[in-house]
Order: C-alpha cells, then structure tokens, then sequence
C-alpha cells in the first residue's frame, strides 16, 4: 500500500486527557483497550481541525447512542483539539478524541495517532479492496468493536490492501472498515443509506458536492454479486478524502472517471474554502 506522510507513534509527544497532560509513554494502557468505548478522528491541516463543528456533532450523537456520561461543550472542544497542536509543535496529521467508560469512571483523551494519507499515485491508479462478511452492531454510533476491527486489520495486512469492505447477511455492501463507499453507474452516485452505515462526515460532505455538482444520488446499498456492473468505485474518509478504487478482489473498474474527478475537484475546493473561513 502506497501511502504520503506514513506515521508511527511518537511516544514524545503530548497527549491531553481527563487525568491530565502528559507525554505518550506515561498514558495508562487502560484508557485504551476498554470495549465499552467511542471516539472520534479530525484530521487537522495548516493548523485548522476540518469539518471540527461536524465532528463534535457526530461525537455527541454517538454519546447518546451510546448512554454515556459526558459534559464537554465545543468550545471546550475545540480549545483541546487546538491546544494539542500546539504542545506538540504539529499543524499536520490526525487527532483522535477517545472517550472510555469504567464503571461509574469516564475516561478521555485527545492525541494525534499515526496517520496514513494516500499519495498521487494512489488517487490516479486507485487502491485495492476486498470483501469481508461482517456487520457493525450500531453502525451509525462511532463505538470501538475490536472484533470486527481486527478481522479487517488482518485482511488488509495479509493482502496488502487499502481497505476492505463490509458485506451484510444479505449480501449488501455497506461501508469500509474506516471509510464509507460509493459506487458510479454513469453519472449516478450510489451509496448504502444513513440507516446501515457510520455516516462519515467526508461522506456527508461528498453528499453536499454531488448535490452541488446536480449528479443525481441514489442512497441504496450495493449488492456484492453486482459489481461488475459499476463503472466506477470510490473511498471516503478523513485520511483518504475521495478516493477512487482500482478493484474489489479481481474486479478491476475505473480511477479516471470523468465525473468522479470533478466530484474531487469540488471536494478539495470545499476543504480551501473551510480553511480559508477559518
């Protein structure tokens, strides 16, 4: 797998967290391996937290879903997001917000973790995917399952691949493992409804650009036995923004196709303007 900017984990750096300010290599394990668990990945460029009110949002809905406990207004948010760029001397990479729960105690952090972001060729010659049969318990709350995570960590590693895609009992493809996917029939966009997915915020995003683009958009999950009948497949997400797909397994489709690139196009302008605003 291609990949710009590839990190590992640099345990000098600061970490922000309900127990205090501390460097990496004194965090208490334990915050991290709870699987009762939410979190939340904002990728920060030049110094600005993208899309943050969205993420906030989306971190609060999850919450709720999820019957946590949890007081933490945006602007509070926000300050923590902004002060571990700072202590940290980075303006570049991705911040995760992890919020655990034990017993009666909540737990919570804010850290920047390794990041892998696709190069150029990545989004000319598109990445590999695969299949993998599993279903999130509550797709639509961000919540840590590290069953599926690691069945889908494995196959990526064993097939060098960028992602894997999610397959229902019914045979529907539903979303990456860390990203949401759609697929292109001529100028149609096509994509699993809210309902069956974590609704990414670089999907609510692309969303908003297809509508803007007037291409029309049909919230309908794919079957896994018709691909082949797509023109094209794309990747969204925090990291890898729009992302075209080479193949699924042996099917192989499309990374140059005209209306996907200016779908691209209107994302990346969408990202100038925000930081721009702010």
């Amino acid at each position: 797998m291609n990949s710009e900017n590839e990190q590992i984990i640099d345990y000098k750096r600061y970490i922000i967290s309900s127990q205090g300010t501390f460097l990496h290599s004194e965090l208490n394990a334990l915050l991290f391996n709870s699987d009762r668990s939410v979190y939340e990945v904002i990728r920060i460029i030049d110094g600005i937290a993208l899309f943050l009110e969205d993420h906030y949002a989306r971190l609060v809905s999850s919450i709720q879903m999820s019957g946590f406990h949890f007081a933490m207004d945006f602007s509070e948010f926000r300050h923590n997001v902004m002060e571990l760029g700072r202590l940290n001397h980075i303006e570049n990479g991705n911040v995760k917000f992890f919020l655990a729960e034990f017993g009666k105690e909540n737990l919570w952090s804010f850290s920047f973790i390794p990041h892998s972001y696709p190069d150029t060729n990545d989004y000319e010659l598109g990445v590999n995917t695969e299949f993998l049969f599993a279903e999130r318990e509550n797709p639509n709350a961000k919540i840590t399952q590290n069953i599926v995570r690691e069945k889908a960590n494995q196959l990526i590693a064993d097939q060098n691949l960028y992602e894997v895609l999610f397959v229902d009992r019914d045979g529907l493809i539903t979303e990456g493992s860390r990203s949401n996917v759609f697929f292109v029939k001529g100028n149609r966009f096509f994509t699993a409804p809210a309902y069956q997915v974590l609704v990414g915020i670089t999907r609510q995003k692309v969303l908003q650009c297809l509508s803007e683009l007037a291409f029309p958009i049909i919230e309908e999950a794919v079957l896994a036995s018709e691909i082949s009948t797509f023109d094209a497949v794309f990747l969204t997400g925090t990291s890898p923004k729009v992302l075209p797909v080479r193949s699924i397994g042996k099917q192989v489709f499309n990374t140059q196709l005209l209306v996907v690139n200016e779908l691209m196009n209107q994302y990346n302008s969408m990202i100038d303007n925000y930081i721009t605003a702010h």
